[in-house]
């Protein structure tokens, strides 16, 4: 079907692509070029901490436990080692278009249980040893942490009703046993 073509011209292509660097490699002839950082409308605009943004707690100084939501590995650490609450981490990247998508989502589940879950956000290219450490290999990923246990670590982006059972199944510890 369709789709076995989509994916032979996918893979015909990356090969085309390889053997072209290799022979421009082997003549001299490559050039190696760098694009500058692009800065994202998240990056540009100022910080506020409204319901769909998550506040700034990279920092000590900005760090507010009694907050839902964070952003940052100080913040991770933190709710890790002192909250009673479950932890819902994402780990994205800015150069990520699923986790685009997957922001929105999750902000909108986190804001349904206020108050009852932390969430953290996480740039695992600002963070990447965090990353590394708790095994992630892509993204987006979430994972959820509840007395610091990992509860669920799930990849790629999922449904509003299934975040949202994972997330009551870590606020309520009969479901698990059902």
């Amino acid at each position: 079907p369709e789709w076995r073509q989509a994916i032979t011209a996918a893979g015909s292509g990356c090969m085309a692509a390889l053997s072209a660097e290799r022979y421009l490699t082997e003549k001299g002839l490559a050039t190696e070029f760098k694009a500058a950082p692009v800065e994202t409308a998240e990056e540009a605009a100022p910080s506020t901490a409204s319901s769909s943004q998550p506040a700034a707690s990279s920092e000590e100084e900005s760090f507010d436990p009694e907050q839902d939501k964070h952003t940052g590995q100080f913040a991770l650490r933190k709710l890790y080692h002192s909250s009673q609450r479950p932890i819902v981490v994402l780990y994205t990247s800015p150069s990520c278009g699923p986790c685009r998508s997957l922001k929105p989502i999750m902000n909108k589940v986190i804001d349904e249980f206020a108050g009852r879950v932390h969430y953290v956000l996480i740039d695992i290219e600002k963070d990447p040893e965090i990353a590394e450490a708790a095994g992630v290999s892509g993204t987006p990923t979430m994972q959820l942490f509840k007395n610091k246990d990992r509860m669920f670590s799930t990849p790629g982006v999922k449904s509003k009703s299934e975040y949202r059972k994972m997330i009551e199944e870590a606020l309520n510890p009969a479901l698990v046993a059902a």
